[in-house]
């Protein structure tokens, strides 16, 4: 039995409420259950604000989603493509524990960016959990470190008790984190999924990029106006809509961003 969970903490906006209608309707197509949550705040006492991002882990460390054989955790920002019917989970190879999709745009263009999230802080933080917990973390074909998204995450049940086991604590990774000077986005969900799979010698899957083919908005010193980044190709069957503003469009405008070219988007 196979289970797709989201949830949300905040304001139930428009675009989130959209992504669950969407991603229902996915599950019901491929035969897997649908479990969707607003403002569950599964970790609000012991991390306070940080729970809405390590919420995430609540497939992890909730013994109740140790009735299904694999979880896949989306962000509610995800949408299947039009129609879709390839199924993830025939995706997720048996041997496999934890399945992701990479970033390959995000490594270099942190070289470049405009932004707070640079290959050097990037390099930081990798000299951090090479320090602390004595784990190298993986590189791309140019010697860049790997990104992995954290928006469409699939574990198998050993996976999940396994991490529960193993994973170090919520608060120790953050205070690492925040002591050693890293800013807060290497303090969150991502990061700390990205550095567990390694410390604890997770078997990760690299799944297609169709998976989570994401839209973002970008600057660099190349182009220092805000432009859309589009990563989807005809091989894309989840979309991540990651740009600021897009949780807030309704159903239709979402469709147009899932599945048309920018240029119809009319937004």
């Amino acid at each position: 039995m196979n289970l797709i969970y989201q949830y949300w903490d905040g304001e139930l906006r428009s675009g989130v409420e959209a992504s669950r209608k969407n991603i229902a309707e996915y599950a019901a197509r491929i035969g897997a259950e649908h479990r969707f949550e607003h403002n569950p705040r599964y970790f609000a006492k012991s991390l306070g604000a940080e729970s809405k991002y390590y919420g995430a882990f609540r497939p992890i460390h909730d013994n109740e989603f140790d009735q299904y054989d694999n979880v896949l955790f989306l962000d509610s920002d995800i949408f299947a493509v039009e129609d879709l019917q390839e199924n993830v989970f025939d995706a997720f190879s048996s041997e496999s524990e934890i399945g992701m999709c990479t970033e390959p745009f995000q490594p270099k263009q942190r070289t470049i960016t405009l932004g707070q999230i640079t290959s050097a802080r990037d390099e930081k933080w990798a000299k951090i959990i090479k320090q602390i917990w004595d784990a190298d973390l993986p590189r791309t074909e140019e010697g860049l470190l790997q990104v992995y998204n954290s928006g469409v995450v699939l574990y198998s049940r050993e996976a999940r008790i396994k991490a529960r086991e193993r994973f170090v604590d919520f608060k120790e990774y953050i205070q690492k984190m925040k002591s050693s000077g890293m800013i807060n986005f290497y303090a969150l969900d991502q990061n700390y999924l990205h550095a567990m799979i390694f410390i604890c010698d997770m078997k990760l899957q690299e799944m297609h990029n169709g998976w989570n083919s994401y839209i973002h908005y970008t600057r660099d010193r190349n182009n220092p106006n805000k432009r859309v980044n589009d990563c989807r190709t005809s091989e894309t069957k989840l979309v991540h809509a990651q740009g600021a503003g897009l949780d807030r469009l309704d159903e239709e405008a979402l469709y147009r961003v899932v599945n048309l070219p920018e240029s119809e988007w009319k937004i």
